[in-house]
Parts: C-alpha cells; structure tokens; sequence
C-alpha cells in the first residue's frame, strides 16, 4: 500500500498545513483546487487514516496528521539534502531547528552547539520563545527540537525527552559595596521581581511564595527572561529566584547572595522531540545529545 505513495503529495500536505486553505495550498502548488482535493484524499486513502479535520473552517491537522506532517517535512529535507550530495553539490546543507525557553538559549544554548563538531553540513535555527509556542511547533512538525524545563505533555507519546541538567532556583538579594545583602526575609516588604505566571519558573516561584505567607512580597517586574531579571536585581532594587546557573559570578563576587537555602527551588531541563524520524543531521544532533554527561 505505502508504495502507492507519491512524493508530490507530501509537498501538498505540506502546502495545506502552512495555508490552512485548500484554495490558497492549491494555488501555490499550481493546480486546480479539485485536483488538488483529490490528491489529499488519495494520500489519506492509501495512508489509511485522515491527515486534516475538514469539519473545522480552516481545516486542522488531525493527532495523527501532525505526526505525518512531521515525519513528511524531515523526508523531504533529507531526500532534497542526499539528492543534492550525490549530485556534489557541497553547498546544500541541512537544517536543524530548535526552540528554546529564553533563560536556556541564552545562557547553555551556544555552549551546547559549539560542543557539537559532527558535520559542516547543517545550519542552526534557533527561536527564543515561550513552550506554548515551543510545543505547538513541535506538534505540527516545524521544530526539530524543544530545550526548555519539565512540561508534562512533552513527557508522553508521541515525544520523546533526553535530560541535560539538574539545576536550582535560588531566591537571591543584591548586595552592597561590602558583599553585604540589602534583603533578608526580616525585612518588612520585600520588592520582587519575577518569572511571567504562565511559565514554568513563575509556576514554580509562586508555590514557594505561598509556602510564605507571613513575608510580603511587592512585585515590581515581571519578565520571563533570567538574564534581564538578574539585571534588575544587580541594580539593588528587589529580590527574586533566579537560576543557579545564571550567578555563579555574582555569588561569587558577592554582587549577590542567597537569602534563604530553605526556599531553593530544584529544576531540571530536557530537550524534547517528536518519536517520527527526524532528517540524517538531526538526528546525528539528537545522538550528541543523548551522549553528553548529565550535569549537576
């Protein structure tokens, strides 16, 4: 039955997934839009199972159809990349795209990649975005790879998880001339700056806030990068948790110190991907990534 399969239709699944129209995705694979139908419905008949939901205006990708999805995108990328070596055209090269929680792509991402030495042929895509975003693109196969911290979806099939490190959130003061701290929790209010609520380390923040209840906290920043939150606080103004990874200059500087052990958050951070094959770099990248030593 797979033999029946045509590679054009994979590039018209592609082009209805990106316009959501079969109007639009047949005019960009120029041809008419019942040939174009017919097609999508003889991909679905041979594979045995609906790519898109037609009962939705615009149509959506259906749980199985984001997975084919996926597995059709890296396909092609690799068809495309091996046509082109054996051909000798050196030039091509394939991609690897990977969305990152801001707070991991700016300070692990690039030690991570410059690690990574397997082959010149590959070129890196990074997005620095929130995981919503991050799993949505990963479910509808325009991601490679998500580095971010524990998510409970992407923990469950059809994704599979690889942890990198093991790390704390420590509540953190700034401290003055003398490395003395400007905060403690006898202070009456504490100025706070702090993780957005919808993400992982706000969520994680706010339970240790509510264990607290006889320290009042003034929030006056919200921000769901650390780098910028460490900013804030350097400037002496307010206190906050921030990555262990983050201030190892800093404490050991006495820029800043940690108010209180009792109140260190532990985390942990993956990178996760889809269980459909991947292209020939990726998931080369993939093997690298499974192979470094997990930090503590």
């Amino acid at each position: 039955m797979l033999s029946n399969l045509e590679v054009k239709w994979f590039y018209d699944v592609i082009a209805l997934e990106e316009c959501r129209s079969f109007t639009l995705a047949a005019q960009k694979r120029n041809i008419s839009q019942s040939s174009f139908s017919r097609r999508i419905q003889a991909l679905e008949t041979t594979l045995g199972f609906s790519v898109f939901n037609r009962n939705v205006n615009p149509p959506q990708l259906t749980p199985q159809g984001r997975i084919f999805v996926g597995y059709a995108r890296n396909m092609l990328d690799d068809m495309d990349f091996q046509i082109s070596r054996i051909k000798g055209e050196d030039k091509l090269r394939q991609s690897i795209r990977i969305d990152a929680a801001p707070s991991l792509s700016v300070l692990l991402l690039p030690d991570i990649l410059a690690d990574y030495r397997d082959s010149p042929d590959k070129v890196f895509f990074v997005e620095s975005i929130n995981v919503n975003d991050a799993v949505f693109n990963l479910k509808e196969g325009k991601s490679d790879f998500i580095l971010s911290f524990y998510n409970e979806e992407l923990m469950n099939y059809p994704f599979i998880n690889h942890k990198i490190f093991d790390s704390a959130l420590h509540l953190v003061t700034p401290c003055d001339q003398n490395g003395n701290p400007l905060f403690s929790l006898n202070s009456e209010t504490l100025p706070l700056v702090k993780y957005a609520n919808d993400s992982y380390m706000g969520r994680q923040v706010n339970q240790v806030i509510d264990r607290i209840p006889n320290t009042t906290f003034i929030l006056t920043f919200v921000s769901s990068m650390s780098e910028l939150l460490k900013r804030m606080i350097l400037k002496g103004d307010a206190v906050g948790w921030l990555p262990d990874y983050s201030i190892q200059y800093e404490l050991r500087e006495r820029k800043l110190a940690i108010i209180d052990h009792s109140l260190t958050l532990k985390i942990s951070a993956y990178v996760y991907r889809s269980g459909a094959r991947l292209n020939l770099t990726a998931e080369r990248f993939w093997r690298y990534i499974k192979e470094r030593n997990v930090e503590s």
